[in-house]
């Protein structure tokens, strides 16, 4: 519940840009996002990403309003993907498929996952069952934080080539990138590291 209401929160609070084809994509690209935060499908992130990069293919050079609205657009992405990636996630710590079945007295069950149905004792059985949904759970997490840091790594080499291209060192274009990124929700690593790539 939290997540889709910061994400309605962020969707209302988008600049709107009526009647161009880069506001149709920033509508497809933040439906798209608010499904994953509610979903946790990172498929949906990587649709978004896909979405994202083709516009930009599209910004000319000169085309400084277009320019904006692309980066102002990749920015929401990030700060999505600042809110959902765990910095403490562990990529060494992977998951392990099923549960170890419960012990019993006079019971024997195998090493493997066994049929919760099978254990005639309610108590062990439910313990098995949250165990089973426990490991099931982790497993899916574990998938999603790696997905979403190999979405995040292909993002930021797409926007470096995007500012080497589409901005200079000038002051202006300078000052362009600090009001975003000061109206950007991204974590202060992420500016420091889009900072760095600002063509110097």
């Amino acid at each position: 519940m939290g997540a889709m209401c910061i994400s309605a929160s962020s969707l209302a609070d988008r600049p709107k840009y009526k009647g161009t084809v880069m506001d149709l994509i920033d509508e497809k690209v933040a439906e798209k996002l608010v499904a994953f935060e509610i979903e946790q499908d990172p498929a949906l992130v990587h649709e978004s990403l896909d979405m994202i990069e083709a516009a930009e293919r599209d910004v000319s050079i000169g085309d400084i309003t277009a320019r904006k609205q692309a980066l102002a657009q990749r920015l929401r992405f990030f700060a999505v993907l600042d809110r959902n990636i765990d910095p403490m996630w562990n990529p060494e710590d992977k998951p392990v498929k099923g549960a170890a079945p419960p012990r019993s007295h006079g019971a024997v069950y195998g090493s493997g996952e066994v049929d919760p149905a099978t254990i005639a004792d309610p108590a062990m059985r439910a313990e098995y069952e949250r165990a089973l949904q426990a490991s099931k759970d982790y497993g899916r997490r574990y998938d999603v934080q790696f997905q979403l840091r190999r979405i995040d790594e292909r993002a930021m080499r797409f926007v470096e080539r995007f500012l080497a291209e589409r901005y200079s060192e000038s002051p202006t274009d300078r000052q362009e990138l600090e009001e975003l990124l000061s109206a950007a929700p991204i974590n202060d690593a992420r500016k420091k590291q889009l900072r760095s790539f600002f063509p110097k």
